[in-house]
Protein backbone atom coordinates (compact mmCIF):
# COMPACT_ATOMS: atom_id res chain seq x y z
CA UNK A 1 0.00 0.00 0.00
CA UNK A 2 2.84 2.40 0.97
CA UNK A 3 4.61 1.64 -2.36
CA UNK A 4 1.15 2.42 -4.11
CA UNK A 5 0.48 5.82 -2.41
CA UNK A 6 4.18 7.18 -2.97
CA UNK A 7 4.04 6.14 -6.99
CA UNK A 8 0.20 7.49 -7.38
CA UNK A 9 1.16 10.67 -5.27
CA UNK A 10 4.83 11.00 -6.02
CA UNK A 11 4.71 15.02 -6.96
CA UNK A 12 2.52 15.76 -4.45
CA UNK A 13 4.63 14.32 -1.80
CA UNK A 14 7.50 16.20 -2.55
CA UNK A 15 5.69 19.26 -2.93
CA UNK A 16 4.35 19.14 0.66
CA UNK A 17 7.49 18.17 2.37
CA UNK A 18 9.76 21.13 1.12
CA UNK A 19 6.90 23.48 1.33
CA UNK A 20 6.26 21.84 5.56
CA UNK A 21 9.78 21.92 5.89
CA UNK A 22 9.83 25.57 5.17
CA UNK A 23 6.40 26.08 7.43
CA UNK A 24 8.28 24.22 10.14
CA UNK A 25 11.74 26.08 9.77
CA UNK A 26 9.83 29.50 9.89
CA UNK A 27 7.96 28.59 13.11
CA UNK A 28 11.21 27.59 15.11
CA UNK A 29 13.06 30.97 13.51
CA UNK A 30 10.62 32.98 14.86
CA UNK A 31 11.24 31.45 18.16
CA UNK A 32 14.69 32.37 17.94
CA UNK A 33 16.38 29.00 17.00
CA UNK A 34 18.63 29.30 14.70
CA UNK A 35 19.62 25.71 12.48
CA UNK A 36 15.67 25.56 12.48
CA UNK A 37 15.84 22.33 9.82
CA UNK A 38 18.41 20.50 12.32
CA UNK A 39 16.82 21.12 15.28
CA UNK A 40 13.09 20.09 13.93
CA UNK A 41 14.56 16.96 11.96
CA UNK A 42 16.15 15.77 14.95
CA UNK A 43 12.50 15.92 17.01
CA UNK A 44 11.46 14.06 14.26
CA UNK A 45 14.16 11.42 14.46
CA UNK A 46 13.42 10.96 17.92
CA UNK A 47 9.83 10.70 17.16
CA UNK A 48 10.34 8.30 14.13
CA UNK A 49 12.02 5.63 16.50
CA UNK A 50 8.99 5.77 18.73
CA UNK A 51 7.14 4.72 15.39
CA UNK A 52 8.76 2.08 14.64
CA UNK A 53 8.96 0.36 17.80
CA UNK A 54 5.12 1.12 18.77
CA UNK A 55 3.77 0.25 15.37
CA UNK A 56 5.71 -2.23 12.62
CA UNK A 57 2.61 -1.74 10.32
CA UNK A 58 2.64 1.56 10.24
CA UNK A 59 6.49 2.33 10.01
CA UNK A 60 6.19 -0.82 7.43
CA UNK A 61 3.90 1.58 5.11
CA UNK A 62 5.27 4.96 5.99
CA UNK A 63 9.10 3.59 4.71
CA UNK A 64 7.65 2.16 1.66
CA UNK A 65 5.39 5.62 0.95
CA UNK A 66 8.47 7.91 1.34
CA UNK A 67 11.08 5.19 -0.76
CA UNK A 68 8.67 5.02 -3.87
CA UNK A 69 8.01 9.30 -3.64
CA UNK A 70 11.81 9.64 -3.64
CA UNK A 71 11.98 11.46 -0.05
CA UNK A 72 13.80 10.44 2.83
CA UNK A 73 11.48 9.07 5.53
CA UNK A 74 12.34 11.31 8.32
CA UNK A 75 11.15 14.52 6.25
CA UNK A 76 8.29 12.61 5.45
CA UNK A 77 7.30 11.73 9.06
CA UNK A 78 8.69 14.85 10.22
CA UNK A 79 6.06 17.07 8.13
CA UNK A 80 3.10 14.06 8.66
CA UNK A 81 3.36 14.90 12.42
CA UNK A 82 3.99 18.69 11.77
CA UNK A 83 2.83 20.53 14.75
CA UNK A 84 4.01 17.56 17.37
CA UNK A 85 7.53 17.74 16.17
CA UNK A 86 7.86 21.51 16.26
CA UNK A 87 6.31 21.49 19.42
CA UNK A 88 8.92 19.10 20.70
CA UNK A 89 11.86 21.41 18.85
CA UNK A 90 10.64 24.63 20.03
CA UNK A 91 10.10 23.00 23.47
CA UNK A 92 7.28 24.79 23.89
CA UNK A 93 7.91 27.99 23.30
CA UNK A 94 5.38 30.65 22.58
CA UNK A 95 5.11 34.03 20.74
CA UNK A 96 1.66 35.54 20.58
CA UNK A 97 -1.48 33.77 19.54
CA UNK A 98 -1.40 30.71 17.51
CA UNK A 99 -4.87 30.43 15.62
CA UNK A 100 -4.98 27.27 13.88
CA UNK A 101 -7.05 24.58 14.62
CA UNK A 102 -10.36 22.44 13.70
CA UNK A 103 -13.96 22.39 15.16
CA UNK A 104 -15.12 19.21 15.85
CA UNK A 105 -18.69 17.54 16.99
CA UNK A 106 -19.90 14.04 17.72
CA UNK A 107 -23.76 14.43 18.25
CA UNK A 108 -25.53 11.14 19.60
CA UNK A 109 -28.37 9.04 18.44
CA UNK A 110 -31.71 10.73 18.31
CA UNK A 111 -35.31 9.29 17.77
CA UNK A 112 -35.40 10.21 14.17
CA UNK A 113 -31.44 10.18 13.40
CA UNK A 114 -28.27 8.38 14.65
CA UNK A 115 -24.78 9.24 16.13
CA UNK A 116 -23.49 11.58 13.57
CA UNK A 117 -19.82 13.04 13.39
CA UNK A 118 -18.08 15.75 11.83
CA UNK A 119 -15.52 18.81 12.09
CA UNK A 120 -13.77 20.92 9.44
CA UNK A 121 -9.83 20.87 9.37
CA UNK A 122 -7.71 23.73 9.60
CA UNK A 123 -4.12 24.29 8.85
CA UNK A 124 -1.65 26.24 6.98
CA UNK A 125 -3.10 28.21 4.07
CA UNK A 126 -1.24 26.70 1.89
CA UNK A 127 -1.99 22.94 2.56
CA UNK A 128 -5.31 22.68 0.51
CA UNK A 129 -3.98 21.75 -2.71
CA UNK A 130 -2.10 18.52 -1.04
CA UNK A 131 -6.00 16.90 0.34
CA UNK A 132 -6.92 13.38 -0.35
CA UNK A 133 -8.51 11.02 0.29
CA UNK A 134 -7.04 7.56 0.67
CA UNK A 135 -8.70 3.82 0.48
CA UNK A 136 -6.74 1.13 1.64
CA UNK A 137 -7.45 -2.56 1.33
CA UNK A 138 -5.37 -4.35 3.88
CA UNK A 139 -5.01 -8.14 3.49
CA UNK A 140 -5.35 -8.30 7.19
CA UNK A 141 -6.98 -5.80 8.46
CA UNK A 142 -10.25 -3.76 7.89
CA UNK A 143 -10.79 -1.94 4.72
CA UNK A 144 -10.35 1.85 5.68
CA UNK A 145 -10.73 5.70 4.02
CA UNK A 146 -8.72 8.54 5.43
CA UNK A 147 -8.59 12.05 4.41
CA UNK A 148 -5.08 13.63 4.75
CA UNK A 149 -2.23 15.25 2.79
CA UNK A 150 -0.39 13.65 0.13
CA UNK A 151 1.68 10.55 1.43
CA UNK A 152 1.34 10.63 5.15
CA UNK A 153 -0.94 8.45 7.57
CA UNK A 154 -4.95 9.00 8.77
CA UNK A 155 -6.10 11.90 10.11
CA UNK A 156 -9.79 11.67 10.21
CA UNK A 157 -11.11 8.56 8.89
CA UNK A 158 -13.53 5.64 8.68
CA UNK A 159 -13.01 1.68 8.06
CA UNK A 160 -15.40 -1.06 7.00
CA UNK A 161 -17.01 -1.59 10.59
CA UNK A 162 -18.00 2.18 10.99
CA UNK A 163 -15.68 3.03 13.39
CA UNK A 164 -14.38 6.96 13.15
CA UNK A 165 -11.39 8.76 13.92
CA UNK A 166 -10.76 12.63 14.12
CA UNK A 167 -8.96 15.14 15.77
CA UNK A 168 -8.63 18.64 16.76
CA UNK A 169 -5.17 20.07 17.65
CA UNK A 170 -4.45 21.96 21.44
CA UNK A 171 -0.86 22.87 22.93
CA UNK A 172 0.14 22.01 26.52
CA UNK A 173 3.57 21.95 27.74
CA UNK A 174 5.72 18.52 28.15
CA UNK A 175 6.11 17.71 24.53
CA UNK A 176 8.36 15.40 24.47
CA UNK A 177 9.80 12.11 22.01
CA UNK A 178 7.41 9.69 21.38
CA UNK A 179 4.43 8.84 18.81
CA UNK A 180 2.78 11.92 16.67
CA UNK A 181 -1.08 11.79 16.36
CA UNK A 182 -1.69 10.88 12.63
CA UNK A 183 0.35 7.56 13.76
CA UNK A 184 -1.86 7.24 16.45
CA UNK A 185 -5.02 7.99 14.45
CA UNK A 186 -3.43 5.49 11.83
CA UNK A 187 -3.14 2.09 14.25
CA UNK A 188 -5.98 3.30 16.10
CA UNK A 189 -8.49 2.88 12.71
CA UNK A 190 -7.42 -0.84 12.31
CA UNK A 191 -9.56 -1.61 15.71
CA UNK A 192 -13.09 -2.87 15.58
CA UNK A 193 -15.00 -0.68 17.91
CA UNK A 194 -14.55 3.35 19.65
CA UNK A 195 -13.64 1.81 23.17
CA UNK A 196 -10.62 -0.12 21.26
CA UNK A 197 -9.77 2.66 19.45
CA UNK A 198 -9.81 4.55 22.30
CA UNK A 199 -7.45 2.60 24.39
CA UNK A 200 -4.65 3.11 21.69
CA UNK A 201 -4.60 6.60 22.09
CA UNK A 202 -4.94 6.35 25.40
CA UNK A 203 -1.97 4.04 26.01
CA UNK A 204 0.12 5.14 23.27
CA UNK A 205 3.63 6.96 24.45
CA UNK A 206 2.16 10.23 22.69
CA UNK A 207 4.50 12.80 21.85
CA UNK A 208 2.38 16.23 21.91
CA UNK A 209 -1.84 17.33 23.15
CA UNK A 210 -4.96 16.62 20.74
CA UNK A 211 -8.13 15.60 20.90
CA UNK A 212 -9.07 12.51 19.90
CA UNK A 213 -12.58 11.64 18.36
CA UNK A 214 -13.70 7.84 18.15
CA UNK A 215 -17.46 6.28 17.77
CA UNK A 216 -19.09 3.61 15.81
CA UNK A 217 -22.75 2.50 15.36
CA UNK A 218 -22.80 1.74 19.58
CA UNK A 219 -21.65 5.24 20.80
CA UNK A 220 -18.76 7.64 20.84
CA UNK A 221 -15.59 9.08 22.93
CA UNK A 222 -13.98 12.31 22.64
CA UNK A 223 -10.15 12.31 24.74
CA UNK A 224 -8.42 15.66 25.33
CA UNK A 225 -5.04 14.34 25.68
CA UNK A 226 -1.38 16.12 26.86
CA UNK A 227 1.48 13.93 26.38
CA UNK A 228 1.32 12.53 29.67
CA UNK A 229 -2.40 12.88 30.58
CA UNK A 230 -5.91 11.61 29.23
CA UNK A 231 -9.29 13.60 29.91
CA UNK A 232 -12.39 10.71 28.79
CA UNK A 233 -15.53 12.35 27.42
CA UNK A 234 -18.16 9.82 27.01
CA UNK A 235 -20.84 10.64 24.38
CA UNK A 236 -24.37 10.54 26.44
CA UNK A 237 -27.14 13.12 26.05
CA UNK A 238 -25.91 16.32 24.57
CA UNK A 239 -23.50 16.91 21.99
CA UNK A 240 -19.85 16.99 22.58
CA UNK A 241 -18.10 19.84 20.60
CA UNK A 242 -14.34 20.83 20.90
CA UNK A 243 -12.14 23.63 19.00
CA UNK A 244 -8.55 24.25 19.63
CA UNK A 245 -8.12 25.08 23.52
CA UNK A 246 -8.50 22.89 26.51
CA UNK A 247 -11.49 22.36 28.36
CA UNK A 248 -10.06 20.37 31.26
CA UNK A 249 -8.48 22.68 34.27
CA UNK A 250 -5.38 21.21 34.16
CA UNK A 251 -4.78 21.51 31.12
CA UNK A 252 -5.96 25.02 31.01
CA UNK A 253 -2.97 25.42 33.26
CA UNK A 254 -0.27 23.92 31.36
CA UNK A 255 -1.55 25.45 28.21
CA UNK A 256 1.41 26.90 26.04
CA UNK A 257 -0.89 29.94 24.69
CA UNK A 258 -4.35 31.33 25.84
CA UNK A 259 -7.47 30.45 24.35
CA UNK A 260 -7.63 32.39 20.90
CA UNK A 261 -11.09 34.51 19.65
CA UNK A 262 -11.49 32.18 16.89
CA UNK A 263 -11.41 29.22 18.78
CA UNK A 264 -13.71 30.60 21.72
CA UNK A 265 -15.71 31.82 18.81
CA UNK A 266 -16.27 28.81 17.18
CA UNK A 267 -16.82 26.52 20.26
CA UNK A 268 -19.81 28.70 21.34
CA UNK A 269 -21.21 28.77 17.97
CA UNK A 270 -20.79 24.73 16.92
CA UNK A 271 -22.55 24.45 20.17
CA UNK A 272 -25.54 26.31 19.94
CA UNK A 273 -26.50 25.43 16.34
CA UNK A 274 -26.28 21.69 17.92
CA UNK A 275 -28.38 22.64 21.02
CA UNK A 276 -31.20 20.99 20.26
CA UNK A 277 -29.30 18.03 18.67
CA UNK A 278 -31.46 17.78 15.64
CA UNK A 279 -28.99 16.99 12.49
CA UNK A 280 -28.38 15.75 9.87
CA UNK A 281 -25.87 15.40 6.63
CA UNK A 282 -27.65 18.98 5.45
CA UNK A 283 -27.57 20.61 8.78
CA UNK A 284 -23.99 19.72 9.34
CA UNK A 285 -22.95 21.40 6.32
CA UNK A 286 -25.13 24.16 6.74
CA UNK A 287 -23.09 24.46 10.33
CA UNK A 288 -19.30 23.64 8.98
CA UNK A 289 -19.98 26.51 6.65
CA UNK A 290 -20.88 29.42 9.14
CA UNK A 291 -19.62 32.77 8.56
CA UNK A 292 -21.92 34.83 11.39
CA UNK A 293 -18.99 36.08 13.37
CA UNK A 294 -16.60 36.84 10.74
CA UNK A 295 -12.99 35.71 10.12
CA UNK A 296 -13.56 34.41 13.80
CA UNK A 297 -16.34 31.76 11.94
CA UNK A 298 -16.17 27.83 11.80
CA UNK A 299 -15.88 28.05 8.26
CA UNK A 300 -12.74 29.79 7.61
CA UNK A 301 -11.85 31.42 4.02
CA UNK A 302 -8.42 32.52 2.36
CA UNK A 303 -10.24 35.99 2.37
CA UNK A 304 -9.72 36.62 5.76
CA UNK A 305 -6.13 36.82 4.91
CA UNK A 306 -5.43 34.87 8.33
CA UNK A 307 -2.46 31.83 8.23
CA UNK A 308 -5.35 29.30 8.35
CA UNK A 309 -7.49 28.41 6.46
CA UNK A 310 -10.72 25.23 6.06
CA UNK A 311 -9.06 22.73 4.06
CA UNK A 312 -11.33 19.98 4.58
CA UNK A 313 -14.49 18.96 5.88
CA UNK A 314 -15.88 15.61 7.00
CA UNK A 315 -19.08 13.82 8.19
CA UNK A 316 -19.56 10.37 9.62
CA UNK A 317 -22.77 7.99 10.61
CA UNK A 318 -21.09 4.81 11.56
CA UNK A 319 -24.41 2.83 11.73
CA UNK A 320 -24.58 3.17 7.81
CA UNK A 321 -21.04 3.27 6.87
CA UNK A 322 -21.42 6.82 5.73
CA UNK A 323 -18.48 9.28 4.73
CA UNK A 324 -18.59 12.22 2.48
CA UNK A 325 -15.74 14.42 2.57
CA UNK A 326 -14.90 17.83 0.71
CA UNK A 327 -11.79 19.79 -0.09
CA UNK A 328 -11.53 23.55 1.31
CA UNK A 329 -14.61 24.92 3.01
CA UNK A 330 -18.03 23.19 3.33
CA UNK A 331 -19.81 25.96 0.91
CA UNK A 332 -17.80 25.74 -1.56
CA UNK A 333 -15.82 22.39 -1.67
CA UNK A 334 -17.00 19.36 -3.83
CA UNK A 335 -18.63 17.09 -1.50
CA UNK A 336 -17.74 13.50 -2.28
CA UNK A 337 -19.04 9.83 -0.52
CA UNK A 338 -16.11 7.63 0.10
CA UNK A 339 -17.59 4.39 -0.36
CA UNK A 340 -16.71 1.17 0.94
CA UNK A 341 -16.20 -2.28 -0.90
CA UNK A 342 -16.72 -4.89 1.26
CA UNK A 343 -19.58 -5.89 3.39
CA UNK A 344 -19.98 -5.39 6.90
Amino acid sequence: MGEGIGEALRGRIQSLVSHRLDVARCFLEERGFKDALTVYREAGRSCLEHLRQWDEKGHEELAATASAADVPILDLYSVSNLTDVRDIASRDRHIGDSDEGCTAFMVPEQSRSPLILGQTWDLNRGDMEYVVGIHRLPEDDPETWSVTVAGTPTLIGMNEHGLWVGTTNIRVRGSHPGVGYLDIQHRALRERDFASAARVASEAPRAAAHTYWYADPDGGMQLECSAAKVVSRPLEHTPLVQTNHCLDAEHVESSVEPATPSSCERLQTATELLADGRVDIDRLKTIMSDRSQGSLSINRLPEDNEPTTTNACMIGIPASRTFQACRGSADRGEWVTLAFDRGS
